[in-house]
C-alpha cells in the first residue's frame, strides 16, 4: 500500500509575539526628514518620534503560518497606523508558498545588501521557496545541500512606468557545511506603457543572448555570494570567523555580469564578544550612478522613492564596523562606525560619518530595553556646499511574549 501524505491541520496553534515601543528625539540641523536606513523605507523626522509595532505569529503546526505587524507611528502625511508587514505561509511538501507583505534580503551582508534589502518598503508579493534544504536524489546526495526561492511583486504606481513588475530567482548551494554559495538575479519589467513577460519570456532572458530589444529590453541585475566558515576554533577554541563577500553586476556582457560591485566583510565572535568589518563599493570607473539606474526605468531600482537594494545608494563606498560586547550580567553594549562616500564619478562628493553607540538590559521574562545615541556629519549634502550635522536619541523598549 502506498502511503499518502496527510494535510490536516492541528486545531490549536501555537503563537508568538513581539511588541517594541520606541521613542525618539531627532536633531537634523538641514532637513525635515531623512531615511531611517535598512528599516523598511522608514523615515526620522526632525523632532519628537515615536514608534509601536506589534509583531505577531500564529502557527498550525509546521504547515500554516500566519503573520502581521500592525504600527502606530506619529502622523505622516495623515497616516497613523499601517501594516508593515503580514503574510500567509503554506507548505505542501518541502514547498513553502507565501502571500502578501515582507521583505527580503539576499546575501550575506550584515550592514548591506547589494541587490535585496530591507532599505525600502516591504513588497506586496508571492513568494516560493524550498521549507528547507534538500539533496539531490541517489549519488548526487553527495554533493551537497540547495535552497531556492523565487518572488514576483508589483511595484508602485507613482513612478514612470507605473505598477512595473519584480520578479527574482535565488539558488543556494551548501557543497560543505563551512561553505554557502548564492547566485540571485532580479528582472524589472513591464508596466503601464511598456510590455509585459510572460512565464517563457522569463525562460528566454535567462538563457538568450543578453542586450535584447522590445519587450526583452528590461532592467536587470544579477550577483553570486559566500559565507566561509574559517576554521579559527580549532587554533582558538571558543572563537569563531566568518569571511563572506558579494560580487553583483548591473548589466551583462556574454552572459556574465558587468559594471561590477563588491562587498566583503569579516565577523569575528568570542563568547559574547562580536566584530563586524563590512566595505561595499559599487563605483565603476567611467560608468557614473550606474547603479539603480536604467536608461528605460528612469525611476530606478527604487519602490516607494527608497533603493531596494544597498542604502549607500549608486556610486558610493561604504565602510562599516561594529562592536558588540557583555559588560555586566544582562548588560550587552555596542559601538559601531560608518564612512559612506557617494556620488564617487562627480567633482564633490557627499560625505557622511557616523558614531554610535548603545546599550541594552534584558530582565530575562522577554522585557528588554534599550539606548541608543547617534552623531551623524554630512559634507556636501546632496551635492550643494551645505554641511550637516544630525544627532538622535532612541529609546526602545521590547516585550517578547
Amino acid at each position: 500500500m502506498i502511503a499518502t501524505p496527510s494535510f490536516s491541520f492541528p486545531l490549536i496553534a501555537e503563537s508568538d509575539s513581539r511588541l517594541e515601543v520606541s521613542l525618539a528625539e531627532v536633531d537634523l540641523e538641514g532637513e525635515e526628514r531623512r531615511l531611517r536606513e535598512n528599516h523598511f523605507g522608514e523615515e526620522w523626522r526632525d523632532g519628537i518620534n515615536f514608534q509601536a509595532a506589534l509583531w505577531s505569529r500564529l502557527s498550525f503546526g509546521e504547515r500554516l503560518t500566519l503573520a502581521i505587524e500592525p504600527v502606530l507611528t506619529t502622523p505622516r502625511d495623515g497616516r497613523d497606523v499601517y501594516f508593515r508587514r503580514g503574510s500567509l505561509r503554506l507548505v505542501l511538501f518541502n514547498i513553502a508558498l507565501k502571500a502578501g507583505r515582507d521583505s527580503l534580503w539576499w546575501g550575506p551582508g550584515r550592514h548591506g545588501a547589494l541587490l535585496l534589502s530591507n532599505n525600502a518598503f516591504p513588497f506586496d508579493m508571492i513568494h516560493v521557496a524550498t521549507a528547507s534544504p534538500f539533496r539531490l536524489p541517489g549519488i548526487l546526495a553527495r554533493l551537497g545541500q540547495f535552497e531556492v526561492e523565487g518572488f514576483l511583486t508589483r511595484l508602485e504606481e507613482n513612478r514612470d512606468f507605473p505598477r512595473a513588475r519584480l520578479f527574482g530567482l535565488r539558488l543556494v548551494y551548501q557543497p560543505l557545511e563551512e561553505i554557502t554559495i548564492g547566485i540571485s538575479r532580479i528582472t524589472m519589467f513591464g508596466g503601464e506603457g511598456r510590455p509585459g513577460l510572460r512565464l517563457i519570456d522569463i525562460g528566454k532572458l535567462y538563457f538568450n543572448n543578453p542586450n535584447q530589444t522590445g519587450k526583452f529590453e528590461v532592467n536587470e541585475l544579477a550577483g553570486v555570494d559566500l559565507r566561509l566558515d574559517l576554521p579559527i576554533g580549532r587554533i582558538l577554541p571558543g572563537y569563531a570567523a566568518e569571511l563572506y563577500g558579494e560580487y553583483g553586476g548591473e548589466d551583462e556582457a556574454g552572459f556574465r555580469p558587468s559594471k561590477p560591485a563588491l562587498l566583503v566583510g569579516l565577523e569575528w565572535r568570542y563568547e559574547g564578544l562580536r566584530v563586524v568589518v563590512e566595505h561595499a563599493n559599487n563605483h565603476v570607473r567611467n560608468s557614473p550612478d550606474v547603479w539603480y539606474h536604467h536608461s528605460i526605468y528612469h525611476s530606478g531600482y527604487t519602490y516607494r522613492g527608497n533603493i531596494i537594494g544597498h542604502h549607500m545608494g549608486s556610486d558610493a563606498k561604504d565602510l562599516y564596523l561594529r562592536m558588540d560586547l557583555p559588560f555586566l550580567e544582562r548588560w550587552t553594549g555596542g559601538v559601531d562606525l560608518e564612512g559612506e562616500n557617494r556620488h564617487l564619478s562627480s567633482p564633490v562628493h557627499e560625505e557622511i560619518r557616523r558614531l554610535g553607540g548603545d546599550v541594552t538590559y534584558s530582565e530575562g521574562t522577554g522585557l528588554s530595553y534599550s539606548g541608543r545615541l547617534l552623531y551623524e556629519q554630512i559634507r556636501n549634502l546632496n551635492l550643494s556646499s551645505e554641511n550637516e550635522r544630525n544627532l538622535y536619541g532612541v529609546l526602545t523598549a521590547t516585550w517578547q511574549f
